[in-house]
């Protein structure tokens, strides 16, 4: 497949693509649209009180219209998110979110996900998190960073199976990650 360049604020069909994770269970995995507003909100409220924690590193975060605003209106250059999408009851249901922006412009950005706790130890975080990185590699993405609560073993433990060579420091309850991707031009 030919790389393409992402345009601003032009949906990537190109990213669309159903997994398969450990139950059987078929997920389509599609960058977010803005439409997806109600499903985000959805989201963020079925989060554990402990995967907001390991999310946003605040347990008690609240949604304001800044904050919803800033999740959904992406440009998918500067900001682009994945979203996991289940069909429940006939409706879309959205399970996980993993996303990156550009931090400095134009070849660095850092990295956030959360997967709804239901669906968590099925493999879906990593799906999506190579999926993401296949995606940051095509724009020509060379650096990713991060924080994790240190108590968010699944995470660390991923970030410890990648096989990339990972920066770590940590402080205050978190573990600041940088690692580099391979960039073909």
């Amino acid at each position: 497949m030919k790389e393409k360049k992402l345009q601003p604020n032009v949906y990537p069909t190109q990213y669309e693509k159903h997994v398969k994770i450990k139950d059987g269970t078929r997920v389509l995995l599609r960058p977010l649209k803005w439409t997806d507003e109600d499903l985000w909100i959805n989201f963020f409220y079925s989060l554990s009180s402990v995967s907001k924690q390991f999310r946003f590193l605040d347990r008690h975060r609240q949604l304001t219209p800044e904050i919803i605003k800033d999740a959904v209106q992406i440009d998918y250059v500067n900001h682009f998110a994945l979203v996991a999408i289940v069909k429940e009851n006939e409706q879309d249901l959205m399970i996980g979110v993993v996303r990156y922006r550009l931090d400095p412009p134009p070849d660095s950005a850092s990295i956030v996900g959360a997967v709804l706790d239901d669906w968590q130890g099925m493999g879906l975080g990593t799906k999506m998190l190579v999926h993401l990185l296949h995606i940051m590699i095509e724009q020509k993405i060379r650096k990713v960073h991060g924080d994790i609560s240190l108590e968010n073993r699944l995470m660390l433990r991923l970030l410890d199976q990648s096989g990339f060579k990972v920066i770590e420091k940590d402080s205050a309850g978190v573990r600041h990650f940088e690692f580099q991707l391979s960039v073909k031009y």
